[in-house]
């Protein structure tokens, strides 16, 4: 309720795959907490239709100096930090 939020886009027009390769494992309405899994999703998959597998992070109500650590760019694995809030 007084979390922050990020939004999390699978990729690039993935949304023209229809939920194809998709997995939702909460409801809208749900309270999400951080580290839960809240969507399976098959990056190869979405390559293989011809979209991209990058997936852009947006911090929702952040100006930049709410933010600390930004990771600008380069290859994440599970369970890096992106950023922190101040």
């Amino acid at each position: 309720e007084h979390g922050h939020g990020v939004l999390t886009h699978l990729g690039i027009d993935t949304v023209q795959l229809n939920g194809e390769g998709f997995e939702l494992l909460v409801n809208k309405g749900d309270t999400v907490t951080r580290g839960q899994s809240i969507v399976r999703w098959d990056p190869a998959g979405v390559e293989a239709a011809g979209k991209s597998p990058i997936c852009p992070i947006v911090a929702l109500e952040a100006t930049a100096e709410s933010l600390s650590d930004v990771r600008e760019d380069g290859d994440v694995k599970i369970g890096d930090t992106l950023f922190g809030w101040q």
